[in-house]
């Protein structure tokens, strides 16, 4: 990711996520998955749908408080916004709801983390799990920031790794080049073009990214 900042980006304010950020991080959220998660578009999710996921996330992580935001101070806009989480967790109230197009990513994150807890078996307190990064477009560059200051938060609350699923290019080049995280080697990675959901292969046209791996970077 590019680190061109304009100014007002080294004017950046770092914050655990609470109730006076809620709009702006599902805007944030929106904004930045909509147009670049590689299954979100396979699966030609629209912007309201995917806002009403955000929403419930969102929702969920101002309950835990295990999450970021980054704003800019001159704006006051939420320009950051990272999503956490225990990695042993209940599904967030109002799950349900959502659009059931999101149901093939549901079941390919839930079959690799799966393999993770089968493998290597954790209790609650003891990974902390990075689900969501989302950092507007003219604010490239402060993912790794935001995720160290989770980390740092993360470490205060006695957690002893941060985990996390890498499922586009940007992501895995920023986890595994910039942040240290490593593949977790005996989980099989998740081949987009060769998964299954109901008969079909719903991620089969994902070019820019062969599969998504499970990354671990331990405190």
């Amino acid at each position: 990711m590019p680190e061109h900042f304009s100014p007002s980006v080294r004017n950046i304010h770092y914050r655990l996520l609470t109730e006076q950020d809620l709009e702006g991080a599902i805007a944030c959220l929106t904004t930045t998955f909509r147009g670049g998660e590689p299954m979100t578009q396979a699966l030609g999710i629209t912007l309201s749908e995917f806002e009403h996921l955000a929403r419930v996330m969102v929702r969920k992580a101002i309950k835990d408080e295990l999450s970021m935001v980054a704003v800019d101070k001159a704006t006051r806009k939420v320009v950051g916004t990272l999503i956490a989480e225990d990695f042993i967790t209940d599904p967030p109230e109002g799950i349900e709801t959502v659009s059931p197009k999101f149901s093939p990513i549901f079941a390919l994150l839930g079959t690799i983390d799966e393999e993770y807890k089968q493998k290597h078996p954790v209790n609650h307190g003891q990974l902390y799990h990075i689900f969501m990064v989302g950092v507007l477009k003219e604010y490239a560059g402060l993912a790794p920031t935001i995720t160290k200051q989770a980390e740092a938060m993360a470490k205060t609350k006695n957690y002893l790794a941060a985990i996390g699923e890498a499922t586009s290019p940007i992501s895995y080049l920023i986890y595994t080049k910039r942040l240290a995280y490593t593949e977790v080697t005996d989980v099989t990675p998740i081949c987009y073009a060769d998964f299954t959901y109901e008969g079909n292969h719903p991620f089969s046209e994902i070019r820019t990214i062969e599969s998504c791996k499970i990354l671990i970077h331990y405190f």
